[in-house]
């Protein structure tokens, strides 16, 4: 054979040889596994899936309101009277925040003997969130400031000596949930 004509045969067997693994692939079935996806796991400080919050009373200002979970996607005040689809919406994602993020820091009460923790807003707290679920279960929170950089702010879990750094988009939208319901 010359060397022209076993140039002619490579290409074609080549082709051949592609496609007949593709056709094994095909036949086998097995999809390639993504290794680089982690599957995700909620680290946040609630504990219950979000829809299971059945009722939640914020606080803010001396200001309380309770809210009752109304169906799919809906809050009504405790008084009687529905909630604006925004503000809902802003309650929503406030509970799930609360249940996917995590505390970017806890800090022990060990760390907070002999430091005046006034500066961290936590007596006078900027909005206070209790959350109820089946039977009453739940937990109640409590933003305060800032920290000094300003991206992170203050909370505390009643019943928890713990003070958590929460990232401030969490305590803003409680505070914007509340400002909703509460300038009806």
């Amino acid at each position: 054979m010359s060397a022209v004509s076993l140039r002619r045969l490579v290409m074609p067997l080549l082709a051949l040889l592609a496609l007949a693994y593709l056709v094994a692939m095909v036949l086998t079935g097995a999809q390639p596994v993504l290794r680089q996806l982690v599957t995700f796991e909620a680290k946040g400080v609630l504990s219950i899936e979000p829809e299971a919050v059945q009722k939640i009373t914020l606080g803010r200002g001396g200001r309380q309101v309770v809210l009752t979970r109304r169906g799919e996607g809906g809050w009504t005040l405790d008084g009687g009277g529905a909630v604006e689809a925004a503000v809902a919406t802003r309650l929503d994602t406030a509970v799930k925040m609360l249940h996917r993020s995590g505390p970017v820091r806890e800090i022990a009460p060990q760390e907070l003997s002999g430091v005046d923790t006034r500066p961290f807003g936590l007596e006078e707290p900027v909005v206070v969130a209790a959350l109820a679920g089946p039977g009453g279960k739940g937990l109640t929170v409590r933003f305060g400031a800032l920290n000094p950089e300003g991206f992170l702010q203050y909370m505390r879990i009643d019943g928890d000596p713990k003070v958590y750094l929460m990232s401030r988009f969490i305590g803003a939208e409680w505070a914007a949930a509340s400002e909703g319901v509460t300038a009806r």
